[in-house]
């Protein structure tokens, strides 16, 4: 994988990136049958929004556009986990499992697709820090990749959960 020098040119892959995930995961949400998929879309769709504004925020603060703000470093939003959908969705939970019978390739496709956007974008943002030679972008960059972990272990849990209910259930123990 290419890992630009300039920080500028980091954060312009990283834009192109968060870009192509909201448009994967908004369309997505509008095709995938489960709906504890279709709300975990939902969500990485927004989060996907909120990377792409704190990036642009962080290429403005290195062209000279604005200064740093603390906030930009870290997602005002409450994080994008398995359990955090779950437990807002424990109303839906028999409308989700009874989906979890007529659940196609499709749905399987997409979590899948999220995923491996998720680990590539995860991967990116490691490595782009290692490779940061400003401490701020660099902190930036690993706190980045720490919400892609997030994100890509909440997808592999709701891959598990559509896969097969009962054994999530007797594994995890708990909501």
């Amino acid at each position: 994988m290419y890992i630009p020098e300039k920080p500028e040119e980091v954060l312009k892959i990283a834009l192109e990136m968060e870009d192509e995930g909201y448009r994967t995961y908004t369309e997505g949400a509008k095709t995938i049958r489960n709906s504890l998929g279709k709300r975990m879309l939902e969500r990485l769709a927004q989060d996907e929004l909120n990377h792409i504004k704190r990036i642009r925020e962080v290429f403005d603060v290195l062209t000279g556009k604005q200064e740093w703000n603390k906030s930009t470093f870290h997602s005002n939003q409450e994080g994008v986990t398995f359990q955090n959908i779950f437990t807002r969705l424990q109303q839906e939970l028999k409308q989700s499992v009874a989906e979890l019978g007529s659940h196609g390739v499709d749905d399987e496709e997409v979590i899948e697709t999220a995923i491996n956007l998720e680990n590539h974008a995860k991967f990116y943002y490691a490595e782009s820090a290692k490779k940061a030679k400003d401490a701020k972008v660099k902190e930036f960059l690993q706190i980045l990749a720490i919400e892609e972990e997030g994100h890509y272990n909440a997808l592999r849990n709701i891959n598990n959960f559509m896969g097969d209910p009962a054994n999530w259930f007797a594994t995890q123990g708990k909501f």
